[in-house]
């Protein structure tokens, strides 16, 4: 007993110290290490999910369906390839047509098909083979398509690598398709530390936040944001640094700054002339001490010309501003990778 228990422990330390997708593959050729896999801490530097396919580090799993009778023809291409399902009558399957167990949609249900494949530029006969292709790191295997789909099998690929892991486990950086997420039913929350979610809605934030372990802060969450408003949220809270690829609408400017986050950056260019309108909306009410925003820009502007209230210092590109009898804002251009931004943060006055 005490050799298998030492066994046990020895196999679980080389587990956490191998590859991710070697450590899979090893676990799916040698059954008795399976336990010890799901036990064993695992750490993935980038996990990308998408509708088919999925990256864990520098391994891409990518499955298409191949006809024969497209290839033949040339049509859509002349590979036989498509990135899709395909029902019985040539249609593209929508991918809300196929939510299976544990499944978690990320976007707005879609009421309308593609184009349908069958009678358009081919004709599919009952002799015509189908199959699905999965490519993982320029190898193919070819399985008949009669047997499994694609979501299928993204969803068994996923459930075999994450389901029912018992260990804790760590994703650096986690990157969500606008989709349908093949999660496992039963698994451990991760621990992720920077997460990109595609297009912002309220949903998606309550959808990845039940999917992740929120006892431990974010250190970045990354996410596109193109409508009017933008509410407060736990996981939002739970983020020390919100990158916002997408520049707001200049109505939308006063819904950032009552959002309670430590750092907030705005990636999409601003024009000059906004940048007085943001810094006297940073100053309308008091901002906790620590905050601070950054936005990036396609030109300077001379601060020296702005009419603000309560300046204190003030240059070129460089002013502090009182916020109160207990901080100050620094407000000024900064430079990073050839890209200017525009920082504003608040201190103590006592710094």
């Amino acid at each position: 007993m005490e050799n298998k228990q030492l066994l046990y422990e020895n196999v679980t330390t080389v587990l956490t110290y191998m590859e991710p997708n070697c450590r899979f593959n090893l676990a799916l050729y040698i059954p008795s290490i399976r336990k010890a896999e799901k036990a064993a801490p695992l750490h993935i530097n980038r996990l990308k999910l998408e509708e088919n396919r999925f990256g864990v580090n520098e391994t891409e799993y990518n499955a298409r369906v191949y006809r024969e009778c497209q290839a033949k023809t040339k049509a859509f291409g002349g590979d036989g390839e498509v990135d899709y399902d395909l029902d019985d009558d040539g249609f593209e399957m929508g991918y809300e047509e196929n939510i299976l167990p544990g499944d978690i949609l990320l976007a707005e249900l879609r009421t309308n098909r593609r184009h349908k494949l069958n009678k358009l530029k081919c004709e599919c006969s009952d002799s015509c083979n189908h199959y699905i292709r999965l490519y993982v790191s320029g190898s193919m295997t070819q399985l008949p398509y009669a047997n499994m789909k694609i979501y299928q099998l993204m969803k068994r690929l996923l459930t075999i690598f994450f389901g029912n892991r018992n260990g804790e486990w760590t994703i650096k950086q986690m990157i969500l398709e606008d989709r349908v997420l093949r999660w496992p039913v039963d698994t451990r929350k991760p621990i992720v530390q920077n997460i990109e979610i595609g297009q912002y809605s309220p949903s998606k934030l309550n959808v990845v936040q039940s999917l992740i372990d929120s006892s431990v802060p974010l250190t970045s969450l990354k996410m596109g944001f193109f409508t009017s408003s933008l509410s407060d949220h736990p996981l939002l809270k739970n983020s020390e640094h919100l990158i916002i690829s997408g520049y707001p609408p200049y109505r939308s400017l006063p819904d950032l700054f009552p959002l309670q986050i430590q750092k907030m950056s705005i990636t999409t260019g601003i024009q000059v002339h906004h940048h007085e309108i943001i810094i006297f909306k940073l100053m309308e009410k008091p901002r906790p001490i620590g905050v601070c925003y950054s936005f990036f820009t396609y030109a300077k502007k001379d601060l020296s010309t702005l009419d603000l209230p309560e300046v204190l210092e003030i240059s070129t590109d460089y002013m502090k501003l009182a916020m109160g009898s207990e901080a100050v804002v620094v407000v000024q251009y900064t430079k990073d990778d050839r890209r200017t931004w525009l920082n504003m943060e608040v201190v103590s006055r006592k710094i």
